[in-house]
């Protein structure tokens, strides 16, 4: 093993099969793309507090490591296999118990949109992050990438996931105003 690849000889020494098989270049392919998880953007964000049961926003802050599709490719004398990877999901434990799955990288959230939920990708809090450590909650999230390969007359898929940094929530209790 080099650092930066593999080296695949030619002419394998006797009890050794020959180069690498088409799904194994696929594999070096996936790690010259360095994927990554999410890159976890939500409304209320850091340093702002969301309230029990109003809408939260989350998206993941695309690029093409975080989204995709990403392509590239691996070779060894006389195979060349061709990956490209695209985001299957999003699974984000919001640290309250609950999860939210999300097959869209989300909506960024605009001042525009008021209290309106996201469209694709949101939840709500039905309690609030007061008995938390630093009195927030954090949000995990695991990408699930799938990448499809074709090379050497073959081709098929291969799943990976991702995890993000974590992100942090703040929501607390909505104030009851009493209406003289």
């Amino acid at each position: 093993e080099l650092m930066g690849g593999s080296t695949w000889s030619l002419n394998p020494p006797p009890g050794f099969g020959g180069g690498p098989t088409a799904e194994e270049l696929a594999q070096e392919a996936i790690k010259k793309m360095r994927l990554l998880g999410a890159d976890i953007r939500t409304a209320p964000g850091a340093g702002k507090t969301g309230l029990v049961g109003m809408p939260v926003w989350i998206w993941n802050n695309k690029t093409l490591r975080t989204w995709g599709p990403v392509t590239d490719s691996a070779s060894a004398p006389g195979i060349t296999v061709t990956a490209t990877a695209t985001v299957k999901k999003i699974e984000y434990v919001m640290g309250d118990g609950g999860t939210e799955v999300c097959t869209t990288a989300g909506t960024p959230y605009e001042k525009r949109f008021g209290g309106r939920p996201s469209p694709d990708c949101g939840y709500r809090y039905t309690k609030t992050s007061a008995s938390q450590p630093d009195n927030a909650f954090t949000v995990k999230a695991t990408t699930t990438w799938v990448v499809h390969w074709v090379g050497g007359g073959q081709e098929g898929d291969i799943t990976t996931t991702r995890e993000a940094e974590p992100a942090q929530i703040t929501i607390g209790e909505a104030q009851a105003v009493a209406k003289p």
